[in-house]
């Protein structure tokens, strides 16, 4: 179980190291098309990895235990451990997946809406992958955070006249870099009362 919380905890460090590889590719070398791809495939296996291993862990720990061990079959019926290890480990990352599904899809027809003026054509996944790393309840303030930066820049930019009143434009640059501020202060942020009472 000890080698399982390793795991877990080193997760978060990880996406932070894969983040901030493809923020490098974005800013620095201009072309994060080639790795976005397989950034969505890692961080998604690791996450079925990582529910997998804590439902399992779980198992190993309650079936070793003299009271939890109650819970589990013949004592119980196998329906109440599954209740509580999908709720505790696999719901917050379905969450997760769905709302990343959502706005994904969401944005790719508001896109096309748009004429593809809204966003770039990798810029949804971007915004997938950054809900997957941040997970929930964190994607809902990582949205949240994109909103408020779109509407302060929208506004700097009128006022500074870099835009006109109507323009489109675009958080390319942003996307991931929020989501690595999100990641990092995750902490500090699951401190709000309304994201903290969210979690499962």
């Amino acid at each position: 179980m000890a080698l399982i919380e390793s795991f877990v905890k080193f997760l978060p460090i990880l996406y932070l190291l894969i983040t901030a590889g493809l923020i490098w590719e974005l800013f620095i070398r201009k072309n994060p098309k080639n790795l976005i791809r397989p950034a969505v495939i890692i961080v998604l296996a690791l996450e079925v990895i990582k529910a997998g291993l804590l439902v399992f862990g779980t198992y190993y720990l309650w079936s070793h235990n003299a009271v939890s061990k109650l819970l589990l079959p013949p004592h119980q019926k196998i329906s109440y451990f599954i209740s509580y290890v999908s709720y505790r480990f696999v719901l917050p990352f379905l969450f997760a997946l769905g709302a990343a599904l959502l706005f994904f899809f969401f944005a790719k027809i508001i896109n096309r809406f748009f004429k593809e003026r809204l966003f770039y054509a990798d810029e949804p996944l971007f915004i997938f992958y950054g809900i997957i790393i941040t997970g929930h309840p964190l994607w809902i303030f990582y949205i949240f955070l994109a909103v408020i930066a779109a509407i302060l820049l929208y506004f700097s930019g009128l006022i500074f006249k870099k835009l006109k009143f109507g323009e489109l434009f675009s958080l390319y640059y942003l996307w991931l870099v929020i989501a690595f501020l999100v990641l990092l202060f995750n902490k500090v942020i699951l401190q709000i009362p309304l994201l903290h009472s969210l979690k499962f």
